[in-house]
């Protein structure tokens, strides 16, 4: 995507994940490199117990229900739930309120891998009827989320498997700089999926160790579920006293197609210098790097190799080691990460040991990492199929 003349800031934050309801005990758990995974029941005879996930906790989903818009909570599903919680906080970060006039023509674009699958593996299953689900419609999470803000124009649902977000991400800034509306709210989600988890079982990448990104100990991926949203704003359109997170440099979005689950090193490394021309960037110009890191041995390899290679300089950090994998909403956690790093000039760690890191790439680990001068902030999200997504943030201050 080509950068258009106007600049465009994110202004507000919103999250549901295993740490909790809201932005505040995900900022902290990530900080302190401390998971919340617990064991997945077994979904079939032959499925082997002790299998690790991240849930979102009880409390959280009634603090979510309780807030979202009386036709989604008539008959919940949650992928609905967590992204409508999520932009109304992002909402309230960004100083708006549900039908603000700001919000009146705003473009709503939200990115899913699985889309509403939760009412259909009920159905399925048999433990609710059609009618009683609300529907299988994968767009009716983007309508729910202009109807819980008040927002009237463009609503779009994504679904470009784990780059999601980052691809929603990428259509709304391409709506605003064209001119389309001043104000987005966008981001992804993803609820747990019963298809997901007997498929990554199927595939041997899901067992009974957490996932450890980059680690020689790498073995498998942690399925985890919720949302991220987050307010884009013209430069225009920001109140007097907004003070924004970060301005939205570029994101560069392509698709190799070489392969149904590998990544394509070439395609992957294609899609960061992208990113980076379209940014006005040298990879030395990036201080962070929130990286995919799902742990898994095809992936780690190659973004790491990349990282190793052409990005010496830049701290690496990926929290799935402490949240997991959300999925279609992967990219909107790391940009909700990426956002607080840059206001808070501070780093989360990897959750792992750092004598068991495998590739000469700077990862932080242990304690958070401060950077006083941090600038440009790289988030990447890559998906099956060949989906690749990378956005670059930029200080504000």
């Amino acid at each position: 995507m080509n950068q258009g003349a106007a600049r465009v800031f994110i202004t507000g934050l919103g999250i549901i994940s295993p740490a909790g309801a809201g932005a505040g005990p995900f900022w902290a758990d990530v900080c302190a490199g401390r998971n919340r995974f617990e064991e997945l029941p077994p979904l079939y005879a032959g499925m082997k117990p002790g299998i690790l996930g991240g849930r979102v906790p009880r409390e959280a989903r009634e603090t979510a229900l309780a807030q979202v818009d009386p036709v989604t909570r008539e008959r919940p599903r949650w992928a609905s739930v967590f992204a409508e919680f999520a932009a109304l906080e992002a909402l309230r970060d960004a100083g708006l309120a549900p039908g603000d006039r700001a919000l009146r023509d705003a473009v709503v674009c939200v990115g899913s891998s699985d889309g509403q699958a939760e009412a259909l593996e009920d159905v399925v299953a048999g433990r609710r009827g059609i009618a009683e689900t609300g529907g299988f419609s994968s767009y009716s999470i983007a309508q729910g989320v202009a109807r819980a803000v008040g927002a009237s124009g463009p609503a779009y649902l994504l679904q470009s498997t784990c780059a999601s977000a980052n691809v929603a991400l990428s259509c709304a800034l391409e709506m605003l700089r064209a001119g389309v509306a001043d104000t987005a709210v966008v981001g992804g989600c993803d609820p747990y999926s019963e298809k997901n988890i007997i498929g990554f079982n199927s595939l041997q990448a899901i067992g009974p160790t957490p996932c450890k990104p980059f680690a020689r100990s790498r073995r498998y991926v942690t399925p985890s579920e919720g949302a991220g949203m987050f307010v884009l704003q013209t430069e225009r359109a920001l109140r007097p006293d907004a003070t924004p997170y970060a301005e939205v440099l570029a994101t560069a979005v392509s698709n190799d197609a070489s392969h149904p689950t590998a990544p394509d090193r070439e395609g992957v490394a294609a899609c960061h210098r992208r990113s980076l021309d379209e940014a006005g960037l040298k990879a030395d110009d990036i201080d962070v790097i929130f990286a995919h890191g799902t742990g898994s041995r095809a992936n780690d390899t190659i973004e790491g190799g990349i990282f190793a290679e052409h990005y010496p300089r830049a701290a690496v950090t990926a929290i799935k080691s402490t949240i997991g994998h959300l999925m279609g909403a992967a990219g909107a956690a790391g940009a909700v990460a990426a956002c607080l790093a840059l206001r808070h000039r501070l780093v989360p760690p990897t959750a792992v040991e750092p004598d068991d890191v495998e590739l000469d790439l700077n990862l932080v680990t242990g304690t958070p990492l401060a950077v006083p001068d941090l600038r440009h902030v790289q988030n990447n999200a890559f998906g099956f199929g060949g989906n690749n997504a990378i956005s670059i943030f930029r200080s504000v201050s």
